[in-house]
């Protein structure tokens, strides 16, 4: 389980997430064509303020990689399958950890890499976005680029 301190700064940027203003709303189309965009804004306000935040440090930790932006602002689209909020996300990644039964909906929610994985590749990704879509926030693949991956880790938390 990740450290108790990541959770606790994750619960409670959830519960106090503003949604994009309309700069930052151009931002991330000026980002991702039609049909990542769509996969974006289909996230929930709190999950798409994660992402714009990460993509940000992604941007400043290495400047010009564009699938790297992508990665970051796609990495959590397979979120928004479950109607969970934050107590719930809490709760199943708390049960996950200790090997207690979950709920439907958050075993969908602990899925959450695989599915957007999927998708993505559905919509025509590969390579780094998806990758960083099925396995963050475990540690690169094989063959994968440690500085992109290690920057996308950190950026993500």
């Amino acid at each position: 389980m990740r450290h108790a301190g990541h959770l606790i700064q994750r619960f409670f940027g959830q519960l106090g997430a503003s949604g994009l203003t309309p700069n930052e709303q151009q931002q991330v189309h000026d980002r991702l064509d039609e049909p990542a965009a769509a996969l974006f804004w289909a996230q929930g306000p709190a999950d798409q303020r994660h992402a714009f935040e990460v993509a940000g440090r992604v941007a400043e930790e290495i400047p010009g990689d564009d699938e790297a932006v992508v990665a970051a602002l796609l990495h959590d689209v397979g979120k928004r399958h479950t109607d969970l909020g934050a107590v719930g996300r809490s709760m199943a990644t708390v049960l996950d950890a200790a090997g207690m039964p979950l709920t439907p909906s958050m075993q969908l929610y602990r899925s959450h890499g695989a599915i957007g994985a999927a998708e993505l590749e559905a919509a025509g990704f590969d390579g780094l976005v998806v990758a960083f879509a099925a396995r963050h926030p475990e540690p690169a693949p094989p063959g994968a680029d440690l500085a992109r991956w290690n920057a996308l880790l950190v950026a993500d938390g």
